[in-house]
């Protein structure tokens, strides 16, 4: 249990730190080039297509923080929300590695998204490893 407690919290400040630099980007940096350098060509050169990037980006950002703060919430009772440390791991499989593939094979920069892999990897496989001794307990 204890395993799964330190997990959702070090999930949860993660992604609470990934919102907050995201957010810093959107809103205080002053300038879209912070974006734009994620984008393939052509699309990083068309500033539209940079501002919708930003703009559906954010949506994904909201969820992010919205995910964070929940996983501190249940750290508070890890066995009792192993529900929570479920919608993490697959969010982590589908939003995670399933959407930076595509977005590799979309000509996104593969080796910043191969990064994010083993970091959605790592959360999920501690995140099943830790849910299933917690329920073993």
């Amino acid at each position: 249990m204890n395993k799964l407690k330190w997990w959702f919290r070090i999930v949860g400040a993660f992604y609470l730190l990934l919102t907050a630099m995201n957010l810093w980007g959107i809103f205080l940096s002053g300038s879209d080039q912070m974006f734009a350098d994620i984008l393939p060509a052509p699309m990083n050169t068309d500033a539209l297509a940079v501002r919708a990037f930003i703009d559906a980006w954010l949506v994904f950002v909201f969820e992010l923080g919205v995910l964070g703060a929940m996983a501190l919430v249940a750290s508070q009772a890890p066995v009792q929300n192993r529900i929570m440390a479920w919608t993490l791991i697959w969010a982590e499989v589908f939003r995670g590695i399933v959407g930076d593939v595509i977005w590799i094979t979309r000509g996104y920069s593969a080796s910043s998204y191969a990064i994010f892999i083993v970091i959605h990897l790592i959360i999920i496989v501690t995140g099943v490893m830790f849910v299933r001794q917690a329920q073993a307990e």
